[in-house]
């Protein structure tokens, strides 16, 4: 943990690792709708490999080995594992902005690096609070920084296919040492009857 009980996950230079903490169960679903929202810092702005996000993803036991995407200043890429997830990302060598994503059965559904909505950069040192709202039938998806709307999707498409989901919050070690912060990690969604 990081000072004021945050919970800190530390990005050594020079490390390919993996770190994150997971949340529940893949209990969220978002047949009804589903609202996520996190509040993060970043210690520093990295320019190299540094990944971090905060997304919900259908792979719970190896999520933390599998991270979702790969970003470049013009590209986004889906890993293979998960099959599904969605959320905003930042990496150091994508675009200076914190980036919307989502993949459904392995395909870049939701792509905030070559249809960009809005620029909304990770400031270093400062409190930014990260949400997304997936509409019911994951359609439209909304994705915001401190309220600020950063990518609106709406398409035929499924976001993420209609499976369970785990909130996670995690990053990968590149070649800047970075302490990457949450606050808190806040899920809701309507009750099923």
């Amino acid at each position: 943990t990081g000072g004021g009980g945050v919970l800190r996950i530390t990005m050594d230079a020079g490390q390919s690792n993996i770190g994150g903490a997971l949340f529940g169960q893949t209990q969220w679903d978002t047949t009804d709708g589903l609202y996520m929202e996190a509040r993060v810092r970043l210690s520093a702005i990295g320019t190299a490999d540094e990944r971090c996000g905060v997304w919900l993803t259908d792979l719970q036991e190896d999520t933390l080995s599998e991270y979702p995407f790969t970003l470049t200043t013009t590209v986004a890429t889906a890993a293979a594992d998960p099959n599904d997830a969605i959320g905003i990302f930042w990496e150091g060598n994508g675009p200076d902005s914190w980036v919307a994503l989502s993949q459904n059965a392995d395909a870049l559904v939701i792509d905030g690096v070559t249809n960009q909505t809005a620029v909304i950069p990770p400031v270093a040192a400062t409190w930014q609070t990260l949400s997304m709202y997936i509409a019911p039938g994951a359609t439209v998806v909304e994705f915001a920084v401190n309220g600020n709307l950063l990518y609106r999707y709406s398409g035929a498409t499924r976001a993420v296919a209609d499976v369970s989901f785990i909130p996670v919050f995690g990053c990968t070690e590149g070649t800047a040492a970075i302490n990457f912060d949450l606050d808190y990690i806040y899920v809701s969604q309507p009750r099923q009857t």
